[in-house]
């Protein structure tokens, strides 16, 4: 999986370019800046981590983490800017990331991540979820999400961009059909690398992620590596 978002980028399935660049999302590790929440394996923590101590109005919406298995952990910064519907659209954003790395997981079976894209989008990443190094792999280990920011997105009216950091370091692909870890042939460096992904509003008035732009990797998100 060239990446599973990430280490699942080879060393998770291959992320696959949706719109610019989908972003992969199977990193592992955690570190930068930040309160996160982690997430407990099997069912040891309720199926929506704790709202972050900086929610808009106090909200106790939080992201929904989905149900990896005991052999994964992911960690997710509680990051939410202060305007609600920008953090709306954040909360939507992590929804969004920890479903399609659940699906990678999954090796593509999960498809909860379809409520959280446009149209035009679900068709790039249901292409991206259908590739042979998404299906026929999985992945195990920790997972970092972190240094997230939102901010109004400065050529296309009404998107907002949504950035983090996403740490794959600590994760392995691993073989759908006999669980074995697969040797890991990403350069060290693309373990980590800030992602961006477009939201807007759709006739519902319901954000959704529509796009996202090419990864930046370390050194050049020096930001992105612990």
């Amino acid at each position: 999986m060239m990446t599973k978002r990430g280490v699942m980028r080879n060393g998770c399935a291959a992320a696959a370019l949706i719109g610019a660049a989908l972003l992969a999302v199977t990193a592992c590790g955690s570190g930068g800046t930040g309160t996160t929440a982690t997430f407990h394996p099997e069912g040891s923590m309720p199926a929506s981590a704790p709202s972050a101590p900086d929610a808009p109005g106090g909200s106790g919406t939080s992201f929904v983490m989905p149900a990896f298995g005991k052999n994964v952990h992911v960690e997710m910064t509680n990051w939410l800017p202060s305007a609600a519907s920008q953090a709306r659209a954040v909360l939507t954003d992590k929804d969004y990331e920890l479903a399609y790395l659940y699906a990678e997981y999954t090796s593509g079976q999960d498809t909860s991540w379809t409520g959280y894209v446009s149209p035009t989008m679900q068709t790039e990443v249901q292409t991206a979820l259908s590739q042979p190094d998404v299906t026929g792999e999985s992945f195990t280990g920790t997972i970092g999400f972190f240094d997230m920011s939102a901010v109004t997105d400065p050529t296309v009216g009404g998107y907002l961009d949504v950035s983090a950091c996403f740490d794959n370091a600590g994760s392995s692909n691993t073989s759908a059909q006999t669980g074995k870890v697969i040797p890991d042939t990403t350069p060290a460096a693309e373990h980590y690398y800030r992602y961006t992904d477009q939201l807007a509003k759709n006739s519902a008035g319901e954000w959704k992620v529509v796009s996202d732009l090419p990864r930046i990797y370390y050194p050049q998100a020096k930001e992105c590596k612990p």
